[in-house]
């Protein structure tokens, strides 16, 4: 059986007689909205904070090995780091102060060397080379050029961030596949099709003319050079070895017949030359060291912005000889296994475990020591917007007050006669908090999922606000600082912290909301009942 005075709160809230009371409607959304605001302001802050830690590690490793002197042997190093428990890889680098210039344009990026071997180990490389991918627009044409990889780095090859390869104007070699005239249409003719495998930074610009004599057989022609090569399809891919591009068939369909033509246009990588520090040297020394020349061989782009907006990766051979430091290394990157990588405590201790095996020689810096700045700085802010947040529902309460204590000033007489009636002062002045406990409460279920709707469609939503504010052109500018489309805001049932989140806003919302009603139900249990019945 209800209690009564929930009962009679209910009523007055949403009387029988009307579909929908105007105060309880009001109260209610200024609720919700309150508490959906408040939930999503500090689930994105979180979705921030994660997607940073994300970037951070994917730019950095779970921890970096500094030497604290200078080390003469590392070679033995990676291996006695491989073999420790949870280590997963490790990566040496080493860094150089250095000057491109292409043309009339110069540029001093932050310049680090790695091991073409060691592969994306620890640092996606790879990912960075394909995020980084320019295309040609051309009519006509299409841009097939096969993404970089990091197998492709050499010591005459290095790899530039999108910001130092717009600023010295060069990008690696391209090719395109030409559909004018009689060429083979693309691949949505159902026809099969020639596809370009591999491009090395070392080809020459060049026209390339694929004509299939029969169905085995083409004959591959280059327009400036001459060169010409016969392909027998079933053999595999023509590779005609360094400096060329190499052709392979692509997907199913219909057999190949004579006449067949398919025609590609290669350009080939820009040049750079490199100045360092230690040339100024020889140059005082009246030596004529001439500048190092080097291929682009690809594009990066690293969504961690710490990590230089221009820069440059390249061998460490490369920049051993620009330092003039044969065999020197500035340190390594480390990858740790899942439990490890996942708790910042357990992660911490490991650090310190493999400093007594290295012993004083090397320090190990875990990621969130060497960001903490950063990260404390996110935190400030996340506490910054929960304390902006609040008055939101300071204000909610305020109202739900005021419209209260209205009620009693109009139900002064019905106070009067249920005192009478022999109702508690207490059970009476429970009848207007628990109306602001339910307006709390549905307020809150209401808040709780309009939030879940603004994160499931966060996409469309800040796609459509951002374009609005800051136009087509600016949402790239904007998506680079805050990218909503990678951002990962998990769901309550899908994260403990974004659980914790929405039942911190809900029951903060139910208890202001409560709160609300103690002035009016304080107001309402000291009147008089003789007054009260009196009152007109």
């Amino acid at each position: 059986m209800v209690p009564w005075p929930l009962y009679l709160a209910w009523k007055q809230l949403f009387p029988s007689g009307k579909k929908v009371s105007f105060f309880s409607l009001l109260s209610i959304v200024g609720v919700a909205l309150g508490v959906n605001v408040m939930i999503v302001v500090i689930a994105f802050m979180q979705g921030f904070q994660q997607k940073f830690r994300k970037d951070i590690i994917n730019a950095q490793g779970h921890a970096r090995v500094v030497p604290l002197k200078p080390y003469a042997d590392w070679s033995e190093i990676p291996a006695r780091l491989r073999h420790a428990e949870n280590v997963e890889g490790v990566t040496p680098y080493l860094q150089a102060q250095l000057l491109l210039q292409s043309g009339d344009y110069h540029a001093i990026p932050f310049c680090m060397g790695l091991q073409p071997e060691d592969g994306d180990e620890v640092l996606p490389v790879d990912d960075f080379l394909e995020e980084g991918m320019l295309r040609l627009q051309a009519h006509d044409a299409e841009d097939v050029t096969p993404l970089p990889t990091m197998e492709m780095l050499e010591d005459d090859v290095v790899f530039l961030s999108s910001q130092t390869a717009n600023r010295l104007g060069v990008r690696p070699a391209a090719v395109v596949q030409v559909y004018e005239g009689n060429a083979s249409l693309p691949e949505s003719t159902g026809k099969r099709s020639v596809k370009v495998a591999r491009l090395d930074p070392y080809v020459e610009s060049g026209e390339w003319e694929l004509l299939f004599e029969d169905q085995e057989s083409c004959l591959v022609r280059e327009a400036i050079s001459g060169d010409e090569f016969t392909w027998e399809t079933g053999e595999g891919p023509l590779d005609m070895g360094f400096g060329y591009p190499v052709f392979e068939l692509s997907g199913g369909g219909k057999p190949f017949v004579a006449g067949d033509r398919f025609l590609f246009q290669v350009f080939k990588a820009n040049k750079i030359e490199i100045f360092s520090p230690s040339m100024i040297e020889q140059a005082k020394a009246d030596e004529l060291i001439p500048p190092r020349e080097v291929r682009v061989g690809g594009i990066f782009e690293v969504p961690w912005q710490g990590f230089q907006m221009e820069a440059l990766i390249g061998t460490m051979r490369l920049m051993a000889d620009m330092r003039a430091q044969e065999s020197a290394c500035d340190g390594f990157y480390l990858k740790f296994s899942g439990p490890v990588a996942r708790d910042e405590a357990k992660l911490q201790a490991k650090c310190r475990e493999l400093e007594l095996v290295l012993e004083e020689d090397w320090a190990v810096v875990p990621w969130f020591v060497e960001n903490a700045w950063f990260f404390e700085l996110l935190k400030f802010e996340e506490y910054l917007m929960v304390l902006i947040m609040i008055p939101i529902g300071l204000v909610a309460a305020f109202a739900i007050a005021i419209a209260l204590m209205t009620t009693v000033l109009r139900k002064i007489r019905e106070i009067g006669l249920l005192v009478a009636m022999g109702g508690s002062r207490f059970s009476v002045g429970m009848v207007f908090c628990l109306q602001g406990f339910v307006i709390g409460s549905i307020g809150a279920i209401l808040g709780c999922g309009l939030a879940i709707l603004f994160i499931r469609y966060r996409e469309v939503i800040m796609t459509f606000i951002v374009e609005r504010i800051a136009g087509s052109d600016g949402q790239a500018g904007v998506a680079q600082f805050y990218d909503f489309h990678s951002l990962d805001v998990p769901f309550p049932w899908e994260s403990s912290e974004s659980l914790s989140t929405f039942l911190s806003f809900a029951l903060f919302s139910v208890l202001v909301s409560t709160v609300a009603g103690l002035l009016p139900a304080w107001r309402a249990t000291r009147l008089n009942p003789a007054d009260a019945l009196r009152s007109e």
